[in-house]
């Protein structure tokens, strides 16, 4: 080989060379980008901002400091709770859906269709984070929420939600109503690392850290419902009772009676003596009332929802059936289940419920300012503030900024990753909880927020005026028993 020869291949090899390196750092630098998108801190700032110190917007856990990023792509909260986020899709981003200024939600409600006054929730929930937007925010970004209908069709809302992560304008889905319609989506949220929390159902698969860590529950459980039923009904019939079930032929229904079944089994006395369904299309629950009398059992339980519950409460006080009646959390509000009675001559008087939180609207309601901020702030937006679904908007918005102001304090900032840490742990206690009630969740160890309640007797009404809840006994706490949906189901 001439030396010209040699020289001119030396020059090729170290161009060669360059560009090599360049392509492997340019490759490196594209797998660096791809990390900080998927696993990273948060890339925006929030803005100084000071919020109310009286409770009606809750700040920081002092704990939640301590939690969030500890490693790359693994962030970390307490109950034994990690999340890894190399387990999410390549095109995950941590910051989606958060800017400097906004934190974009999502959600999916009936606002059509026969069970569209629960879409009446979203409305709530807007007016909370309007109230909370007008005073810094969370640490002074806005929330926004966008709203989707489904008309109840499970299908419908797994095509919403579909839609809105296919967008990526969204830092999470947040309170999604229906037990059917979450069960329908849980296992597409948590593969594709979306977040789907504090769902408007309170079944209690939805408490699985483990195998579905991107799910929150909320609410009272119906295990821990049914639970308390079966305490306060062994209490009140020491020498045992006979039962009679009526419930309403969807999940929601199964779900309250599964768990009866289970508190039941677990409670010497109480014998299950007939059991009746109605379908969700029925016009009225008349027949299976007419059934469930013929078995006199001392104790009917209503596991019903919307009109159902009024009919069945109606219904049994037209006959000459007489049995004590403990009926289901979507039965408890006055507006909405016992004023209808009135145009009946009825009055629904007797019937026990569990409570764990006022309406603002009720009259043993024990914080007087925060019934009347949100009566001011819900009428002033147009708005009915006896409607209960309204009411319950505010409790659910409540702790979702709970659970955000966590977040935005924890290591790595206002992320994805960190609002799921928040949604997993934290302990608050909503302004209008019953006397002992908190809210909290402990990652793997306690997915199951509200876990105790009492039992209250709705009295007082006339045909023409709304009645009160009244004390039945004392405050029943089952708090940490469940633990979570392996432990839980484990029990029956």
């Amino acid at each position: 080989m001439t030396r010209s020869t040699w020289q001119r291949c030396l020059a090729i090899l170290a161009v060669t060379a360059a560009t090599s390196a360049l392509v492997a750092c340019s490759h490196e630098e594209a797998k660096q980008a791809a990390e900080a998108q998927k696993c990273g801190p948060s890339s925006s700032k929030p803005k100084d901002a000071t919020s109310p110190d009286d409770g009606t917007i809750p700040t920081p856990n002092p704990d939640a400091k301590n939690w969030g990023q500890s490693d790359g792509c693994v962030y970390t909260g307490p109950g034994d709770f990690t999340l890894d986020l190399t387990d999410c899709p390549s095109s995950f981003d941590n910051n989606a859906g958060i800017t400097d200024d906004e934190i974009r939600l999502f959600t999916s409600m009936p606002h059509s269709g026969a069970l569209a006054a629960y879409g009446a929730i979203s409305e709530g929930i807007k007016t909370y984070f309007d109230y909370v937007n007008r005073n810094g925010g969370v640490q002074g970004r806005k929330i926004s929420i966008d709203v989707k209908d489904d008309q109840y069709q499970p299908d419908q809302t797994r095509k919403n939600v579909e839609e809105a992560v296919q967008s990526g304008e969204y830092a999470a889905s947040f309170a999604v109503l229906g037990s059917p319609n979450n069960l329908n989506l849980i296992d597409y949220t948590n593969k594709n690392c979306v977040g789907h929390y504090m769902v408007a159902a309170s079944d209690n698969e939805f408490g699985d850290p483990t195998n579905h860590p991107w799910t929150t529950g909320f609410g009272l459980d119906y295990y821990n419902e049914s639970g308390i039923w079966a305490t306060w009904i062994k209490e009140k019939f020491p020498q045992g009772a006979k039962v009679a079930t009526i419930s309403i032929g969807n999940a929601l229904g199964q779900a309250y009676i599964n768990g009866f079944k289970r508190a039941v089994a677990q409670t010497d006395g109480i014998e299950i003596v007939d059991e009746q369904t109605n379908d969700v299309t029925a016009p009225n629950v008349d027949n299976e009332v007419t059934s469930a009398a013929a078995s006199k059992a001392d104790v009917v339980v209503l596991a019903e929802a919307g009109t159902f519950c009024t009919q069945a409460i109606g219904a049994i006080e037209k006959s000459s059936w007489d049995p004590v009646v403990v009926a289901a959390q979507p039965c408890a509000q006055i507006q909405t289940t016992y004023a209808p009675l009135g145009k009946q001559g009825l009055t629904g008087n007797g019937t026990n419920v569990v409570r764990y939180y006022y309406a603002p609207t009720d009259p043993d309601n024990t914080n007087a300012e925060f019934a009347k901020l949100y009566t001011d702030t819900v009428t002033a937006a147009g708005l009915d503030a006896k409607n209960a679904q309204i009411a319950n908007g505010w409790f659910w918005a409540w702790y979702i900024v709970q659970a955000l102001q966590d977040a935005s304090v924890m290591k790595g900032g206002l992320t994805r990753a960190n609002i799921n840490i928040a949604a997993h742990s934290y302990t608050s206690t909503y302004p209008l909880m019953i006397k002992g009630v908190e809210g909290s969740v402990s990652g793997t160890q306690d997915a199951y927020p509200f876990e105790a309640g009492g039992m209250y007797t709705y009295t007082g009404a006339t045909p023409s005026t709304t009645g009160h809840f009244e004390p039945a006994g004392p405050l029943i706490d089952n708090g940490g028993k469940l633990g979570n949906w392996e432990k839980a189901k484990g029990g029956n």
